[in-house]
């Protein structure tokens, strides 16, 4: 399992109490150093995923975790880091998070649709959903969970509709 902008290690907790390994990502590691120190199920990356490499997400990964972190640059790349019949959960804010506060800057909120947009078509999507929340405070969100087939078709290739040739 991926942790991807893995802060403190809020969801590395939660996926290790369901007894997966996680490879926790983020710039400043110390928090997550701190909390996981001894944990061998735990792999602790410190980069900055902004600064362009040489790094590599890697592949494989069973989930993906995202929450409240946008880089666009990273979205191709992750999708294509899950296995197949890899499961991906991102949440983070989108354009309308400004009349509530931070982040406000453009670069840093999804358009609507655009986690729905970067799923496709290589990810069904399980649920998704935009708008305002009130918890934990106020926000404009987007999430989506989606998963990867188990076995993709080839690239370029599409499989038509019943009765279509």
């Amino acid at each position: 399992m991926l942790d991807l902008a893995a802060g403190g290690g809020r969801h590395t907790a939660l996926l290790r109490a369901r007894g997966h390994s996680v490879l926790a990502v983020d710039r400043d590691a110390t928090a997550i150093e701190r909390r996981f120190a001894g944990d061998a199920s735990v792999e602790i990356l410190a980069i900055d995923l902004e600064d362009g490499g040489p790094w590599r997400l890697g592949e494989g990964f069973a989930g993906i975790v995202v929450t409240n972190y946008l880089y666009r640059p990273l979205l191709a790349p992750m999708i294509a880091a899950l296995a197949p019949g890899g499961a991906l959960i991102y949440e983070t804010f989108m354009l309308g998070n400004e009349r509530f506060g931070r982040p406000a800057n453009p670069d840093f909120l999804l358009r609507p649709g655009e986690l729905l947009e970067a799923a496709s078509p290589a990810l069904t999507v399980v649920a998704f959903e935009q708008g305002i929340v009130d918890q934990p405070r106020p926000a404009a969100i987007q999430r989506i969970a989606a998963v990867k087939a188990a076995s993709a078709p080839l690239p370029g290739w599409a499989i038509p509709p019943r009765g279509v040739s």
